[in-house]
Parts: structure tokens; sequence; C-alpha cells
């Protein structure tokens, strides 16, 4: 290389230092949702409100000169985000940043790497209130426009519109509720609602909520009988009043359980009833319900529990609850045809995916799907709503892939009246086709 070529060579290689140690660069990684979505009202519009906590990466170039190359840093931020969903098809309608957490400033003493600030930070959704929903990010609460998701309340407007939390807000998230309004447990152990519907702060008295266990029986002594104890997780629908007949849903070891029923007890409190779990395969049953009395008590049992012949048979069938009533184990009741829904299976093991069946009161089959959701584990997890014409879920699907496990976010719509289905990738960011 001659001497001229060199100088060129080494001039056009000082300038590309320079430029680097100037420049930087980004990675972000994928978003991953915070806590548990929130259906709102948004106009009348029902809205699936997702919070999401997104890792970026920047890469920037420290000193640098002809003489040196400089160094690298990477400054680690944290966005938190609200997503709105337009759930009938399961999109998204509209992003807003909300806060990021991160330290550009905090160097080690080498300057290559700054802190990692807000990594173990995380965020949920409370509720609606008016026209805002409260969330929480790490301790702090917010309030943001259900329209659009812009900040409208943060500590300190909170605590300069409401003189009684000024200086004692918790430092602690468990110390915030939800409860028609943002509930705060205040420092000096004070509890208040603040309703950002009317503006007003008060002292918080807790909303009555009603028992989820069955009035026990009236006994002929005038004393109610004891309720029995939900199990642990979980519970299955498995029972229905459809077309004015008693259905279960049982497999033949459950069934023959329900059978025995000389107190009634498996009609009243269908929850203790054997469960057996992924295992179950269960087909439809029909029984007669007689009037019993024992000494001056009177009750109703089942009787004569017979299996439907042609009835579909699922893996682990049971039947979507109505979540309307409060009660666990009330099936949901369709119209246009009458009939209802059954979540099952379609493998026992962790490869299963959940299907979700429409019925009419004949049993047969309307539509089947299967959703990319898993379903695995000894409860099901995943969450779900009923709205007019359509079934909103939201849930993991686990896949496997050269022996790394992920368990992807994923929100699906179902079309109540032909089981068509819409998918949003979570992770992805993308509709799954």
């Amino acid at each position: 290389m001659t001497p001229t070529a060199r100088i060129r060579l080494f001039v056009l290689l000082s300038a590309l230092v320079l430029l680097l140690a100037g420049c930087g660069g980004s990675h972000f990684e994928p978003p991953e949702t915070q806590g548990s979505p929130l259906m709102v009202a948004d106009g009348g519009q029902p809205r699936l409100f997702v919070l999401t906590k997104q890792e970026e990466e920047q890469t920037v170039g420290i000193g640098g000169s002809r003489r040196s190359t400089g160094s690298w840093r990477t400054d680690t931020y944290y966005h938190f985000a609200v997503q709105a969903f337009d759930p009938a098809t399961a999109k998204p309608l509209w992003t807003q940043r909300l806060l990021t957490l991160g330290d550009p400033d905090a160097k080690n003493r080498y300057q290559l790497q700054t802190r990692v600030i807000g990594s173990s930070v995380g965020a949920s959704l409370l509720g609606q209130d008016g026209d805002v929903v409260w969330l929480l990010i790490g301790d702090e609460p917010f309030a943001v426009k259900v329209s659009d998701g812009s900040i409208v309340s943060d500590p300190a407007t909170l605590q300069a519109a409401y003189p009684q939390l000024e200086g004692l807000l918790p430092s602690e998230a468990q110390h915030y509720g939800f409860d028609r309004g943002l509930v705060v447990r205040t420092a000096d152990a004070q509890q208040w609602r603040i309703s950002a519907a009317d503006g007003t702060a008060v002292a918080h008295v807790p909303t009555p909520v009603p028992s989820p266990y069955p009035e026990g029986r009236l006994k002929a002594n005038g004393h109610r009988e004891m309720v029995p104890m939900f199990p642990y997780g979980d519970i299955p629908s498995r029972q229905v009043m459809l077309d004015g007949q008693w259905l279960g849903l049982y497999s033949e070891k459950e069934a023959a359980d329900a059978a025995d029923d000389t107190w009634g007890n498996n009609l009243l409190y269908p929850y203790q009833v054997l469960d057996e779990g992924a295992l179950a395969r269960r087909t439809f049953w029909r029984a007669k319900i007689v009037a019993e009395q024992n000494f001056d008590d009177r009750f109703d049992r089942l009787s004569d529990l017979t299996p439907i012949a042609g009835a579909p048979l699922y893996l682990k069938g049971r039947f979507l609850k109505d979540l309307a009533t409060g009660m666990p184990g009330t099936p949901l009741l369709l119209d246009d045809p009458a009939g209802v829904l059954v979540w099952h299976s379609t493998r026992m093991d962790d490869a299963g995916r959940l299907a979700l069946a429409r019925l009419d009161t004949g049993l047969k089959e309307v539509w089947k799907t299967e959703l990319p959701l898993s379903e695995s584990g000894t409860a099901n997890q995943i969450m779900y709503w009923h709205l007019p014409g359509h079934i909103v879920a939201m849930g993991l699907l686990q896949t496997e892939e050269s022996g790394v496990t992920s368990r992807t976010p994923h929100l699906v719509s179902v079309d109540l009246a032909d089981g068509s289905l819409a998918a949003w990738n979570m992770t992805r960011e993308a509709p799954v086709p």
C-alpha cells in the first residue's frame, strides 16, 4: 500500500470512528402484558384495555477521537403503555405510552453500562370510574382517559386535588384498590375512595359483596344446613337446565358419583361431585328431579341418571359460565337458537388447545372452534367475556421449539353465530392467520 493510500485509509477510519462514537441504536424487546386485562365502556362501545411493558436498550458511543476509538454504553429503559382493543375483531385501536423508566445518566466507573432501572416494576389495571380508568405503575396510581389513554391524574395531581392525600400516599401497591373509584389506604391508616366521576374523596365504606355460596336448605327444625366448601381452583360447570330438562356433562365415574344423591346434595351443590380434571371424557346425561322426604325434611334429588345416546363426547368438557350471575358454576344459556357453550380440550397433555363448541337444545353441534390458547394445569386461567354476538377470551399459548418452551399471550374473539375466530398475538403484535 502506498503512503498516500495509507493516509486516505487512516482518514477514512478516523471519520468512521467519530461517526460511530456520536451515534447509537436501539433494540426493543417484545412487549410484555402486565396484570389482567380490563373490559371497559367507551361511549357505550366495549373496549378491552391491556397494559404492556417493553424493554429498550440504547447503545450510546462515548468519547472517540483520531487517536482513540472510544467506548460504548448501553442505556436500558422500560416503557409502559396502555392498549385498547376492539374485542369483536381482536384488533388494536390505539396505543398510548404512559411512562418510561430509566437512568441514562447513571454510569459505572468504566462508563460502559448504566444501572438498569425499572426491571422489577410491574403495572396493573384497577377499574373504570366514569370516563377514566385507574391503574398502578409500580406503587403509584394513575388515571387515564377511556377514549385515548392520555393521563389525567398522577400522584402529584392527585395530592394537589385532594388535601386528604397530601404527603400520605402509600409507598406499597397493596394499599391501593378499586371500589366504584380508586381506594387508597393513606399512610395514617385511613381509607379513602376517590371518585373521578364526581371529583370527591370520601371515607371508604366497602360495597357489600354477596356470598358466592348458595344458601343452605332450611331444615324442619328451623336451622339452615351447612353448605359444603368450594374445592380449590376452578369450579367446572357440569349441570344445566336446558329446555326444561336437567342435563349433566360427566364422565362415567363422575356420573356414578352424581347419581348417589340420597340427600339431594349433588343437585343443590353440584361442585362437590367428583372431578376427574384433564382426564375426564365427558358426555351428556339426563336425570329426573324427584321430591324426597326424610322425616319432616323435604328436598329434591337426582334420580335415574342415564347417558344420552349419540350425544357428543368432550375431553375435559364443561359449560361456559354466566359470569354476570356472580355464582360459580352457573352455565351461560344462549338464544336464537337456544343452547349452551362447552369448553373442552383437544388433548389431555400440555400440547392441548382450548376449543369451544355451541350446542342446541337437541345437543347437536352448531359449530366447534379450536382456539390458539393452551389448556393445561389444574385450573383454567383464561379470562373471558360474553359480549353481544361474541365470546372474547385472553390467555396463553404454549409452544416448544428446539427444547425451549414459550408462553405467548393471545386475544381471541369467537363469533357466536358461526364460530368464526379472530385472534391477536400480543407478543408479535400481529393477527393470527
